[in-house]
C-alpha cells in the first residue's frame, strides 16, 4: 500500500527550532521594553520564529494581519507578554533538543542561509523601488521554511540524504522522491494557513519556476528568486548570480558587487564557523546558558508584577517599587516622582522611612531644571557622574536625600506616555554600570505598566464617581431651588428689618452650593481659570462677611485682617478659592474657644519650584493640632477638632487646592495655635485704580 503524503499542520510550525541568539535578543528586548520596530527587526532574523508569531496572531485575532507587514502587525496584536511566551516556549525546545554533530552543522547552515536570503531580499527591495520592505524580506527568509519542517520531522534521516541547507530545484526532486512532497509545497501549506492577501505564498511556491515565467511575474517573485541565488554562494559573487541579476533587474556587475558588499556586512557572525563543529558547539552552549538565565529573569518579572499588583494606592505601589530597587540594585535610596500633567511638574512621593522633604518636592518639567526632568523628557536615564548639563540645586538636594555620592534618574514611560521618574542614589561609576543591567530595565518596564494600570483604574473610579455625583446633584437641585424661592419670599417679607441680612446670607450660601455642584459636575470641561482678574483681598472680606452671622458672632469671634494693600489681581477660580476659605474658617471657628481670635493675611510670594503666587493665611489661637495628626491632616476622615467632629473636608480642600495648581500647608503648636497657608500660583496683573 502506497504511503500517504504528510499534511503539515499548525503544530508543525510551533515545533520548528528557532535560532538561540535571536531568542536571547528578543527576550532581552521584551524585558527592556523596546519598541515594536526593534522587536520586528529581531524577529525577522529567524524564519521559524517569524512563522510562529504570524501563525499565533492569525489564529488569536479575528482581525486580519497587514499582508505587507505581517510580523509588525502580529507584534501589535499579540503584545509583549504573548511574544515573551512564544520566545520562552521556543527557548525550552532548543534547550531540551539534542543534536548530533551532523545535525548541529546542518541546523546552523539552515539558520544562516535563511538569514542571508532574507537580508538580500530586504536590501533588494529599496534598490528596485519595491515599497513593501517587510514583505520582500519574508519572501527570502521563508524560502527554507519547508526545509525546517522536514528536518524537524525526519531529523537525521533528512540530513542523511545529503541535502543542502538552502532551497534548490535539485533538492525539491530529491524530497519528492523520498517523501512524496518537497519543501516549497510544505512552505505553501504553512504560509497558506495565515490567509495573507499577498503574493508571498506564491513567490515561494514557484521559486524554481522557469526563469522566463519569473521575468513576466510580479516583482516579489523576482526578488525571491535572486535572494535564493545568493544563498548558493553567499560570500563571493558567482557568474550565475551576475547573469540572473542582469536578466531580472538590469543590474551591472558593479551594482551586483555593491549589493553583495552591503548584504555581507549584515551576515550573522556564526557564518564564519559553519565548518567548525567544536566552535559551533561552544557558542551554542554559551547561548543556551544565556537563555536559561533569561528564563529565571522572566520568573523574576512575574514575581515583581505580582508584588506590584498588591498595591492599591499610589503610595503603596511606590513603597513596593522602592523595595524592588533596593533589593536588586546597589542603590542607596530610591526616590519616586510622579508626573502632574496638569501643572507640568514632577511631584515627590513620600514612603515609609524616607525624609519628610521628599513629599514637599515639586520639580518643573523644563529640561534644564533637573536631571530627572531631562530623563523623563528624553526617555533615557541620566546621572550626576556624567551629566549632559550643569547640575542644579535640585540635583544636589536629591543627591543629599538619596544618601549617595551621586544619583541616577530612570524614567517611567508606558507606550510613549510619560508617567514619572525614580531617582537612585549611588556611590560610584561602578554602581552606575550595574544600574544599566537588563534586570533594572525590566523593573522599570514592570513598574511603568503598574503605574499605568493604576492611572486607568483611578480614571474609571473618577468616572463612576462623576456618574454618582450627577445623580445626587439631580436630587439636590430641586430642594435647593425650593429653599432659594422661600428665601426670596422671606427677603421681601423682612424688608427694612435686622433679619433681612440673614436671608441675604442664606441666598448667597444657596448660590455657593449650586456653584460648587456645577464645578464638580463640569470640572473636566471648565477652563482652569474662568475669571482672569480676581481681587483676593475682596474675596477674603466677602467670605468672612458671609460667615459672620452664622459662625463668628455666636462665638464672639472678631476676625482680624492683615491684607497686603498693593496686592495684585489674580487669574483664578473664585468659586474654589471661596469654598477653600469657608472650610478653613469654619474649622478655625470650631477650634477656638468663645472670644477667640482668627486672623486673615494676604501677601505676594515667590518660590523656585512654584513660581509667583499669592498666599492667603488663616490663623487661629486655638489649642493646636496633635503632632500625630498633622502628617495625616489632609487624608479623609481626619478631624482637627476632637472625636466629636468629622472634620470639615480638609481632604476635599486639598483636592480643590490641587485643582487650582496651588499648595496648602499647616503649621500648628499648642502655644501659637494653627495656621493654614494657601498658595495660589497664577499670572498677575495690577489692580486698576
Amino acid at each position: 500500500m502506497e504511503e500517504s503524503v504528510k499534511i503539515f499542520s499548525e503544530q508543525d510550525v510551533m515545533d520548528l527550532l528557532c535560532m538561540p541568539q535571536v531568542l536571547v535578543d528578543l527576550i532581552e528586548a521584551c524585558l527592556g521594553g523596546d519598541d515594536d520596530q526593534s522587536l520586528a527587526d529581531i524577529i525577522l532574523q529567524d524564519a521559524a520564529l517569524s512563522a510562529k508569531i504570524i501563525l499565533t496572531a492569525s489564529k488569536a485575532n479575528s482581525k486580519p494581519l497587514d499582508p505587507l507587514e505581517p510580523v509588525s502587525s502580529a507584534i501589535q496584536q499579540l503584545g509583549t507578554p504573548m511574544l515573551t511566551g512564544i520566545a520562552l516556549q521556543s527557548a525550552r525546545q532548543i534547550v531540551q533538543h539534542r543534536f548530533t554533530p551532523q545535525e548541529l552543522s546542518f541546523q546552523h547552515g539552515l539558520w544562516f542561509t535563511s538569514q542571508v536570503s532574507g537580508l538580500v531580499a530586504r536590501c533588494l527591495a529599496p534598490t528596485v523601488n519595491y515599497p513593501h520592505i517587510e514583505e520582500a524580506q519574508l519572501s527570502g527568509l521563508l524560502q527554507n521554511l519547508g526545509i525546517y519542517a522536514l528536518f524537524a520531522w525526519e531529523d537525521s534521516n533528512y540530513v542523511d540524504l545529503d541535502v543542502k541547507p538552502w532551497s534548490s530545484a535539485i533538492q525539491c526532486h530529491l524530497e519528492e522522491a523520498n517523501f512524496k512532497i518537497d519543501h516549497l509545497q510544505i512552505a505553501e501549506q504553512l504560509i497558506g494557513q495565515w490567509q495573507l492577501d499577498s503574493f508571498l505564498e506564491d513567490a515561494i511556491r514557484f521559486l524554481h519556476a522557469d526563469i522566463g515565467q519569473i521575468e513576466q511575474s510580479h516583482q516579489l517573485f523576482k526578488i525571491a528568486r535572486l535572494a535564493q541565488q545568493f544563498c548558493q554562494s553567499p560570500k563571493q559573487l558567482e557568474a550565475e548570480t551576475e547573469v540572473l541579476a542582469e536578466r531580472l533587474f538590469g543590474f551591472s556587475k558593479s551594482e551586483v558587487d555593491y549589493l553583495l558588499e552591503w548584504v555581507s556586512g549584515l551576515y550573522p557572525r556564526f557564518g564564519d564557523s559553519l565548518d567548525n563543529y567544536e566552535k559551533l558547539e561552544e557558542e551554542m552552549a554559551a547561548t543556551l546558558d544565556q537563555l536559561t538565565g533569561l528564563s529565571f529573569m522572566l520568573a523574576d518579572q512575574e514575581a515583581a508584577r505580582a508584588r506590584l499588583g498588591s498595591g492599591r494606592k499610589p503610595k503603596e505601589l511606590v513603597q513596593i517599587a522602592r523595595r524592588l530597587y533596593l533589593e536588586n540594585s546597589p542603590a542607596t535610596e530610591a526616590i519616586f516622582f510622579l508626573l502632574d500633567q496638569k501643572n507640568h511638574q514632577l511631584t515627590g512621593i513620600l514612603t515609609e522611612d524616607q525624609p519628610r522633604l521628599i513629599g514637599e518636592l515639586k520639580v518643573s518639567m523644563q529640561a534644564k531644571s533637573s536631571l530627572l526632568a531631562s530623563a523623563l523628557l528624553n526617555g533615557k536615564p541620566t546621572d550626576s557622574f556624567q551629566p549632559l548639563q550643569p547640575l542644579t540645586v535640585t540635583d544636589h538636594l536629591l543627591t543629599r536625600l538619596s544618601n549617595g555620592h551621586g544619583i541616577s534618574c530612570h524614567p517611567f514611560r508606558f507606550e510613549g506616555r510619560a508617567l514619572g521618574v525614580v531617582v537612585l542614589g549611588i556611590d560610584s561609576k561602578k554602581d552606575l554600570q550595574r544600574l544599566q543591567s537588563l534586570q533594572i530595565k525590566m523593573f522599570g518596564k514592570v513598574v511603568s505598566a503598574a503605574m499605568m494600570k493604576m492611572s486607568v483604574d483611578a480614571q474609571d473610579y473618577v468616572n463612576e464617581g462623576s456618574s454618582l455625583l450627577r445623580r445626587v446633584s439631580h436630587e439636590i437641585k430641586d430642594p435647593l431651588t425650593i429653599i432659594g424661592n422661600y428665601t426670596e419670599v422671606l427677603n421681601h417679607s423682612l424688608v427694612n428689618t435686622d433679619s433681612q441680612k440673614l436671608t441675604q446670607s442664606l441666598k448667597k450660601e444657596v448660590r455657593r452650593i449650586d456653584d460648587i455642584l456645577n464645578y464638580y459636575l463640569n470640572r473636566h470641561e471648565m477652563p482652569g481659570f474662568p475669571e482672569p482678574s480676581i481681587d483676593l483681598n475682596q474675596l477674603v472680606l466677602d467670605t468672612v462677611d458671609a460667615l459672620s452671622d452664622v459662625e463668628f458672632k455666636p462665638r464672639r469671634i472678631e476676625p482680624k485682617f492683615d491684607l497686603q494693600s498693593n496686592l495684585r489681581s489674580v487669574a483664578t477660580n473664585p468659586v474654589l478659592v471661596k469654598q477653600i476659605l469657608v472650610n478653613l474658617l469654619k474649622n478655625a471657628a470650631e477650634a477656638v474657644s468663645d472670644g477667640g481670635v482668627i486672623q486673615l493675611m494676604t501677601r505676594s510670594g515667590y518660590s523656585s519650584d512654584n513660581g509667583r503666587h499669592i498666599e492667603v493665611i488663616v490663623q487661629d489661637n486655638g489649642s493646636g493640632i496633635a503632632p500625630e495628626l498633622q502628617e495625616k491632616l489632609f487624608q479623609p476622615m481626619i478631624s482637627t477638632k476632637g472625636a466629636s467632629h468629622a472634620g470639615v473636608g480638609l481632604n476635599i480642600v486639598k483636592g480643590m487646592v490641587d485643582d487650582l495648581g496651588g499648595r496648602i500647608s499647616c503649621h500648628s503648636s499648642v502655644e501659637s495655635g494653627t495656621s493654614f497657608h494657601l498658595q495660589i500660583p497664577c499670572k498677575v496683573r495690577p489692580v486698576e485704580s
